[in-house]
């Protein structure tokens, strides 16, 4: 079975490091920051079942990465960060690239390390990979490390995850300056929503304060008649956002994979409960306190102790805004067909 990504290969062959050998797909990021992860007085908890990254530092404790093998198929590392590492649990399925220092308390990973500092640890861990550093080995005996150690080597990432950041701002912005071309049904009066898709790309609106209430029920996304359509959801307001569980159906051919809810005015947002969609607010400090988000979770800031599911990398179309007016949303971006 093959899907395509909508995703132009300039911006592929953008994000890829100077030792890198092939392209990555930045939707391929189950979780990704555009500053930081945790802080050192509170680790982010939970678990994301894909690969995560962060332009700053990450601190995780009571956490696993990447429980699913499959996951994020383009990147090789489970986590690609601009910071220092600090970890407390494991890295399942693959290993980690960062610039700056790793610390390891009581944890494993199932990969190799490469980082831009110097190894610490304490309570013990166990590195099922090479460990390549800058700095040195400062752990000492408190890890094992399976893999064998380079110390003294310059860090050359391979992914660049400021561009990464800057791709997701402008995928934001991009899909905020488009108009509304469909419409939310509101069903009933308790706040429960329906769009009929068109083919192509559906944008649609609706107000930060509506989309946050408590008596908000869901949204039903039907595709009848539209296969492979994007729906965008343009949450609007800046300044603090929040939401709680929320019920995500999805009928006839309509995907959670193609639909993207993009905050991209809110400065704060406070996530909680459970959610099926993808969440891309690329200015927010977002605290995500608990639940299970299945999609993909894109955040200025990230602290909490939320689960997020790999349901797939988004699949959806974000137009330009002119190429959208010139097409009349019926732009589909050139893609990478895989497997």
């Amino acid at each position: 079975m093959t899907r395509t990504h909508a995703f132009a290969s300039v911006a592929m062959l953008a994000l890829v490091g100077s030792a890198a050998s092939a392209a990555i797909n930045p939707w391929d990021f189950n979780v990704f920051s555009r500053s930081t992860i945790g802080t050192a007085g509170s680790p982010y908890g939970s678990d994301y079942q894909g690969a995560a990254g962060s332009v700053g530092n990450a601190f995780f404790n009571g956490f696993s990465l990447r429980d699913i093998a499959s996951s994020s198929p383009s990147l090789a590392q489970s986590f690609y960060g601009g910071g220092t590492f600090t970890l407390g649990g494991a890295v399942t399925n693959g290993g980690i690239e960062v610039a700056g220092n790793v610390t390891l308390n009581s944890a494993s990973i199932a990969g190799t390390i490469t980082s831009g500092g110097s190894l610490f640890g304490s309570g013990g861990g166990t590195v099922n990979g090479h460990v390549t550093l800058a700095g040195g080995n400062l752990a000492g005996p408190t890890l094992t490390l399976n893999g064998g150690l380079t110390t003294g080597a310059a860090f050359v990432p391979t992914v660049d995850v400021g561009g990464v950041s800057s791709f997701l701002l402008a995928q934001s912005n991009a899909a905020a300056a488009l108009a509304d071309n469909n419409t939310l049904v509101n069903i009933n009066f308790g706040g429960e929503y329906l769009v009929n898709l068109n083919p192509g790309v559906n944008v649609v609106s609706i107000a930060a304060s509506a989309l946050g209430a408590a008596n908000n029920y869901g949204f039903t996304v039907n595709g009848a008649g539209a296969p492979g359509a994007t729906l965008i959801i343009n949450v609007v307001g800046g300044g603090a956002a929040t939401l709680d569980s929320t019920t995500w159906t999805y009928s006839n051919g309509a995907s959670s994979l193609r639909t993207l809810l993009n905050y991209n005015g809110a400065t704060s947002l406070a996530l909680s409960g459970g959610n099926k969609v993808n969440f891309l607010a690329p200015n927010a400090a977002m605290h995500y306190s608990s639940g299970v988000v299945e999609g993909n979770l894109y955040a200025g800031s990230l602290t909490g102790s939320g689960q997020v599911n790999w349901i797939g990398g988004f699949e959806g179309t974000i137009p330009s805004p002119s190429a959208f007016i010139a097409l009349g949303g019926g732009l589909v971006l050139a893609g990478r067909r895989r497997r």
